[in-house]
């Protein structure tokens, strides 16, 4: 790894049952392997933004399933010792938001178009003496809660539930030409500046330690498991969980599997097993996946994780765990929907032989909100983009769709005021399908094989999130061949 970048490890607990005063060395270690799972990595240190300028293409491994609707920034947030001040640039013209999340993947803050938030600067900060979220200045100066001066000229105070955290702001791509440049004087226009804190919290302790390279990337085991507890003793003593009030029985679990949090190390108690906890995490995780409390049908094969158990998890851990493996740093219900097509229930692989096609047949366009938008994204067995020759990785309402009659869905004459059913189809990318398919047409894996879809709703509307609108009837069918 660069000297210039950090590993930031962020983690995802796995929920338990009623714990004992003395929990058993391995339901504490499946406990504590579920805590700190995903891994993210970015250049230039801390409290700084890295912009995207690009596009994920199928050459991006970086993370898996990412999307090819928007272009991202993002900043690892240390507020161990300072504030910080944000700049939040005027974007009136398309779906944007500023996304906060605490050390462990809960997105407790969202900026943005959804939610009419206004541009200018943002005072961010860690303080245990008020409850995570967004407060206006105004209201804040007006309760005489604070000073004006306190506020640094800000509109409003984010306050974190812990002192590490991400910052990933994403603007929607129209795909227009010159659209990739405006967004980009939108990342320029963003910036973070770190000022003294204001005060610190009576509840803060003594080993709030900065978040650095050698906290996270010293002797790291290459072992999985062994490397998860290692990051988990080194972040989670200067990083609370998300609902305040599960602090002790977190503790409890950790120390029990081996965390010390004095000395920010993992030493192995006698009789862990971490292989098979490790497998049994998995395990946990996986069937949490399929509850009916996690788990909603939104009809015709189509699932869709439960809103309380998307973006901000409280005390659901082993949800957590999971949208990290799917999709690390989801937006929250109120921001994005992550649809999925699964016919038994949980097992979201589709598998096309070389000749075999899927047909999806929208009953109408999807109800979105003032700049809200969707995409339908094809992801080969490993979860990356597949590569095709028309470097198309999703459709959505900025391609060129057609109806049966060859109107555009969307931008046509007709297409705005037009809402029939229209058809995509998805077949493997070595076969060319008829041309009056080729606009509607999203590769699959060559040869065919096992891939999965993600359906995505930025900005849904009520009745999307309400499931009120009919979701697409899918049908495996020949190949469309010309």
């Amino acid at each position: 790894m660069k000297a210039s970048s950090i590993c930031v490890a962020f983690g995802v607990a796995a929920s338990a049952s009623s714990l004992r005063l003395s929990p058993r060395i391995d339901e504490a270690t499946e406990f504590t392997l579920t805590f700190a799972v995903p891994t993210i990595e970015t250049a230039n240190g801390t409290n700084r933004f890295m912009h995207k300028r690009q596009l994920a293409t199928s050459d991006f491994q970086d993370v898996v399933r990412p999307n090819v609707d928007t272009l991202y920034s993002m900043s690892i947030l240390d507020l161990t010792h300072h504030d910080l001040l944000v700049d939040v640039p005027v974007v009136n013209d398309r779906y944007w938001v500023f996304p906060f999340y605490d050390a462990y993947a809960n997105n407790y803050v969202n900026l943005g178009s959804v939610h009419n938030s206004t541009a200018g600067k943002y005072l961010v900060r860690y303080t245990t003496d008020s409850k995570p979220g967004v407060e206006l200045c105004t209201e804040l100066v007006k309760q005489k809660k604070i000073s004006s001066g306190e506020c640094h000229g800000a509109e409003g105070i984010v306050t974190a539930p812990t002192p590490y955290g991400i910052l990933l702001p994403r603007y929607a791509v129209k795909g227009t030409n010159g659209d990739l440049e405006k967004i980009h004087a939108f990342q320029d226009k963003s910036n973070i500046r770190r000022i003294p804190k204001h005060s610190r919290s009576r509840h803060e302790g003594h080993r709030q330690a900065p978040l650095t390279i050698p906290l996270l990337n010293s002797s790291i085991s290459s072992d999985p498991a062994t490397k998860i507890m290692q990051l988990t003793a080194r972040i989670t003593p200067n990083n609370p969980p998300r609902n305040i009030s599960d602090l002790n029985r977190v503790n409890r679990m950790l120390e029990r599997a081996g965390i010390n949090f004095h000395e920010g190390t993992y030493e192995p108690p006698t009789g862990q097993n971490l292989t098979r906890a490790y497998a049994a995490s998995l395990a946990n995780m996986a069937k949490a996946a399929k509850q009916p409390a996690n788990l909603v049908s939104l009809g015709h094969e189509w699932v869709q994780t439960s809103s309380q158990a998307q973006g901000d998890y409280g005390e659901n851990y082993l949800m957590r765990q999971f949208i990290a493996y799917r999709g690390y740093l989801a937006l929250t219900a109120s921001e994005a929907l992550y649809p999925s097509y699964s016919s038994d229930k949980g097992g979201r692989t589709m598998h096309l032989g070389p000749k075999e096609a899927y047909l999806f047949r929208f009953p109408s366009k999807p109800e979105l909100a003032e700049f809200g938008f969707w995409s339908l994204t094809a992801y080969n067995a490993k979860q990356f983009l597949v590569e095709n020759p028309l470097n198309r990785y999703a459709l959505s309402d900025r391609s060129n769709l057609t109806y049966p009659d060859g109107e555009r869905v969307y931008g046509g004459q007709q297409g705005e005021q037009k809402d029939g059913s229209f058809e995509i189809l998805l077949q493997p990318a070595d076969v060319e399908p008829p041309k009056n398919w080729t606009s509607n047409w999203l590769p699959a894996p060559r040869g065919g094989g096992d891939f999965s879809l993600t359906l995505r709703f930025y900005a849904p509307s009520e009745g999307l999130r309400g499931g009120e609108w009919a979701y697409p009837v899918v049908q495996k069918t020949a190949a469309m061949v010309g």
